[in-house]
């Protein structure tokens, strides 16, 4: 991580709003916006500090930021896309799952109408709808050990075995989604924190240069040309971090992570 010191927030806390991005006097870029939005204001400020006999001397923080950004976008990079292919794997051992349960249901209700209602609180096609771990759970406490009851010559022996290897492949799904989704909290605090050592280089940066220009009457416009004016920054596109969302556990898909 950056050793610069965090920025002390009064009037820069609102470095996660957007007004202290249009105010040109505080020069806090929002939190929520894109590390690509960060790689571009640095490289302006560098190539603009590099170029100007009287700043240049405040360019090597800048430039030693840029070389960190490589390594952190991959981590981001990284952690996003192990969330991805857990979410997946999640999906289809769900699905799985469900096909087995369904079959099982169905066959009970052929074979043995009266032990449906002793393993299904509800509807099969409600069941499977819960939350996967908790379907998980309950097939594996009530539906397999009665199942496994069953004679030999049962047709609904077999899924017993069936079901207990689907519930034990959808308890994995979901415990490696839980590291993943655990890891990437785990970078997304490091880059807020990379992001605060950023914001805190910048204003300091820009109180050194506010000095700069005091003593060689350059004035207040000569140091705004060091960071990038409201009508250049971030694109909508780039702007916001898009808000993670995950699939649900089970069955149909849900306005919240499980």
């Amino acid at each position: 991580m950056l050793g610069w010191p965090k920025p002390v927030y009064g009037i820069a806390d609102a470095a996660a709003s957007d007004q202290g991005w249009r105010d040109p006097s505080v020069r806090q870029i929002p939190l929520s916006f894109g590390l690509s939005t960060y790689l571009e204001e640095l490289e302006h400020s560098e190539a603009s500090l590099l170029a100007d006999p009287d700043a240049k001397d405040f360019a090597a923080p800048f430039t030693e930021a840029i070389s960190e950004w490589d390594s952190i976008f991959k981590q981001e990079r990284l952690a996003r896309r192990a969330v991805v292919r857990a979410e997946a794997v999640v999906a289809l051992r769900n699905q799985r799952l469900d096909d087995i349960t369904m079959k099982c249901s169905t066959m009970i209700r052929g074979v043995n109408p009266a032990l449906l209602g002793k393993l299904f609180t509800m509807a099969p096609g409600r069941f499977v709808r819960r939350s996967l771990r908790k379907q998980c759970e309950t097939t594996r406490d009530v539906i397999i050990p009665e199942l496994q009851k069953q004679p030999t010559d049962s047709p609904l022996k077999p899924f017993a075995a069936s079901l207990d290897k689907g519930v034990k492949a959808a308890l994995s799904a979901l415990d490696e989604r839980s590291k993943a989704k655990g890891a990437r909290q785990s970078v997304s605090n490091e880059i807020v924190e990379w992001k605060e050592g950023i914001n805190a280089l910048r204003t300091t940066t820009y109180a050194e240069l506010l000095k700069v220009a005091t003593e060689k009457g350059l004035g207040k416009a000569w140091v705004e040309t060091f960071f990038r004016s409201n009508a250049s920054a971030a694109t909508v596109e780039d702007a916001v971090e898009p808000t993670e969302t995950h699939a649900p556990e089970g069955g149909a898909p849900a306005a919240e992570p499980v």
